[in-house]
């Protein structure tokens, strides 16, 4: 046993390293930097508390759904960047809604004609970088390693948002809404300038996602980020959508880590440990353990005869005691019989009884340790 514990140690040692290193490491990376196609707009719908949504728009586009009534429905879906966002965009009441958004115009018509009045100006910015998904304190952080360059001078309102969104949420009274935002994330910290080129980190930080009810490892399908950028050419007064891209967040590694394999490779060698010892054991016992039977003398009174056979391992009788009322005549001495030997033992009674004889015969064998043997023969009272 101490030496199966040792393995295990060994075994677990090197898991316990490779653990805590890869909490500084990525679980999944995505690149992105592939805009969307110019005629693709950005749609975000405010959904109705019976979970209503929002029809006009063409299924090319991209479409996001605000979730903003938890404390009216007791949900356990997010609604407070809904509610921000509802405040960004100057919405009508909560009455009004389903509302839907159009490239942050609430017309539809007016956000195609600005469109157009930009188009041929496009790119506008060229971004590219990669999403990073890291382990912490019992959740996820995201980190955005971003390079983001203007081909033109724009506005100081421009804003870039990022918002992390599901394909298919249902919460806890199986309310049902697709495409879902969870969070949403508005940086500023970038040049205005053109042909100057920003590197920075943004992070989608583990307490908000735990707030907002983000689990990866148990959720981890269907999730994605949408980056849409808006502001204004420079010397320009209208809202533009100068950059969009969604794509689909990687939350599980394309590669299997050392540590993966350590937990069935270690399950593994512990049942092949486990039964090794088992075998070794069956076969020690195979052919160490001897063999007892026993007869009575015909013709020596009150006599029984104790038949020993050895296998491979030495054997000593330590002591040989019977059940009341049997009583041996004499005490019996300890005896050592060696390997492979058949050795007869006459033990003499002082008078036969009418109840079945039960010898304990305590044995040591040499490897296998010491225990008692119970050997039980028939009375031979007339």
């Amino acid at each position: 046993m101490p030496r199966v514990i040792f393995i295990i140690a060994l075994l677990l040692f090197p898991a316990a390293i490779t653990a805590s290193a890869n909490q500084n490491e990525a679980i999944a990376s995505t690149a992105f930097g592939d805009p969307e196609s110019p005629l693709v707009s950005f749609n975000e719908c405010f959904v109705g508390i019976d979970t209503g949504g929002c029809d006009d728009y063409s299924s090319d586009d991209i479409l996001l759904n605000w979730w903003s009534w938890s404390d009216e429905t007791n949900s356990d879906w997010p609604d407070d960047d809904a509610k921000a966002r509802a405040g960004e965009l100057l919405l009508d009441g909560a009455e009004s809604f389903p509302i839907l958004v159009t490239n942050e115009e609430n017309s539809s018509e007016q956000a195609q004609s600005n469109r157009q009045a930009i188009i041929a100006e496009l790119p506008i910015v060229t971004l590219n970088g990669e999403l990073n998904l890291f382990r912490e304190q019992g959740g996820h952080r995201i980190e955005i390693l971003v390079s983001m360059t203007p081909l033109r001078n724009l506005s100081d309102s421009t804003i870039m948002y990022i918002f992390l969104s599901k394909a298919y949420s249902v919460d806890h009274h199986n309310r049902e809404l697709l495409n879902l935002v969870y969070e949403m994330k508005p940086e500023i910290g970038f040049s205005n300038q053109a042909n100057n080129t920003t590197t920075t980190t943004w992070e989608l930080a583990e307490t908000h996602l735990t707030a907002a009810g983000v689990d990866f490892s148990q959720d981890p399908y269907g999730w994605s980020v949408t980056f849409a950028m808006f502001g204004a050419l420079e010397g320009e007064t209208t809202n533009q959508l100068l950059y969009l891209e969604q794509v689909k967040l990687k939350t599980q590694s394309a590669k299997v880590d050392f540590d993966q394999f350590l937990v069935p490779i270690f399950a593994i060698i512990f049942c092949v440990i486990i039964i090794a010892t088992i075998l070794a054991n069956m076969h020690k016992e195979e052919h160490g353990m001897p063999v007892i039977g026993g007869y009575w003398h015909r013709t020596k009174t009150d006599c029984l005869v104790v038949e020993f056979t050895t296998k491979q391992r030495r054997m000593e009788i330590k002591s040989l005691e019977v059940d009341k009322p049997w009583k041996l005549s004499s005490r019996f001495k300890s005896r050592f019989i060696e390997p492979n030997k058949f050795v007869e033992i006459e033990l003499r009674f002082k008078q036969s009884e009418p109840s079945e004889c039960r010898l304990h015969i305590k044995l040591e064998v040499d490897e296998l340790g010491v225990w008692t043997q119970f050997l039980a023969i028939a009375s031979n009272h007339d």
